[in-house]
């Protein structure tokens, strides 16, 4: 079959819902993680992050002008790479090389001299492709997609630029012991370092606490791209509802945050899309009594080697205390927190980012 791809006007309404649409045609109601309002204010330069960038849209159809793929590409005045995201395709190379080809053209159109993706605009929104562990349902804050979008990648010249890694742990026996991260929490106690859980009294200088922190710690992070502390507090404002207060911690020492520890009960994609009853009454059920946690962010001050052990010790027995299961999301493969308690996880799931020169 032919396949053409066309890079539209945001203004073409019919174009715009076309793309919108295209997502709920290839996954079934509980993998869909798409976010309608996010994507609609991303192709309408209303995101609070689209000063950064900009972004063209493109559409591919095949020769029934039926919409066979979708993608954003974004250009960023000061990166020579062009970022693809917001990628959906069926299962078809041809399809897939359509909107590549079109993509990448654009891209060197502009002057850029690769194309990395996935990455839905921003390091902020959403980036890395699943690439394994597709038999379980989607967790909160997942990249989702489809199992042959790795082989589209793969078979239309993309190359694994980063891999990546969330581990499954199971519940904690109440008999489970480490010593040494037992030692790296007694220590930290010890010398003077509180660790305290987030209050919705203190939450507007707690999250600020936690993106001075945040955008070093982090700074180094593949697609990364720093952002102002409103614009931080703009995007992270739903923690204030979503998340489980006494499972978010942030250390202390002198008075000074030197690290943190971010997690939220697992809404699965409950959280994703238009907001209905029934989603509300599931978040509400999920947030009072959590069985599952998504480990989020783990940061700690270099100035202070071992803290992000001892708050993960910290973790750990609010998590065995629950008798709750975590998932430790998405790791650099590599990283020394990828093998933090590694006796406990019962499974992995794996993701990608990948690159393909242009010029």
């Amino acid at each position: 079959m032919d396949f053409k791809a066309v890079i539209f006007d945001p203004k073409d309404k019919r174009c715009v819902r076309s793309f919108l649409r295209f997502p709920e045609t290839l996954y079934s109601k509980n993998e869909l993680m798409q976010d309608i309002r996010t994507e609609t204010d991303i192709l309408s330069g209303r995101h609070i992050l689209s000063h950064y960038f900009t972004a063209y849209p493109f559409l591919a159809f095949d020769s029934d002008e039926n919409v066979a793929a979708r993608c954003i590409l974004t250009v960023y005045n000061d990166r020579s790479c062009a970022y693809i995201g917001f990628f959906e395709c069926i299962d078809d190379t041809d399809a897939a090389r359509c909107i590549f080809s079109a993509a990448e053209a654009q891209a060197q159109k502009l002057g850029c001299d690769s194309v990395v993706g996935p990455v839905d605009a921003s390091f902020w929104i959403r980036y890395r492709l699943k690439t394994g562990c597709f038999d379980k349902q989607p967790y909160t804050g997942e990249p989702y997609n489809l199992p042959y979008y790795e082989k589209l990648f793969l078979e239309n010249g993309y190359n694994v630029s980063g891999e990546y890694i969330s581990n499954r742990y199971g519940t904690v026996p109440q008999s489970f012991i480490n010593q040494k991260s037992i030692r790296r929490l007694q220590h930290f106690t010890e010398t003077g370092c509180s660790i305290c859980c987030l209050e919705k009294d203190t939450f507007d200088r707690s999250i600020r606490e936690i993106y001075r922190m945040l955008i070093t710690l982090y700074s180094d992070f593949q697609t990364f791209s720093p952002i102002t502390e409103d614009e931080f507090c703009t995007l992270y404002s739903s923690m204030r509802y979503a998340a489980d207060y006494r499972m978010v911690k942030i250390a202390y020492h002198d008075g000074k945050p030197v690290g943190f520890f971010v997690t939220l009960p697992n809404y699965g994609n409950a959280s994703c899309g238009k907001l209905t009853l029934s989603k509300i009454m599931h978040i509400r059920r999920v947030k009072k009594s959590p069985h599952d946690y998504i480990l989020l962010y783990l940061g700690a001050d270099p100035e202070h080697p071992g803290l992000g052990k001892a708050l993960s010790e910290c973790m750990l027995r609010n998590i065995c205390d629950k008798q709750a299961v975590s998932i430790g999301a998405l790791i650099r493969k590599g990283k020394v927190t990828g093998s933090y308690f590694s006796q406990l996880i019962d499974h992995q799931y794996t993701y990608a980012l990948y690159e393909k020169a242009v010029s």
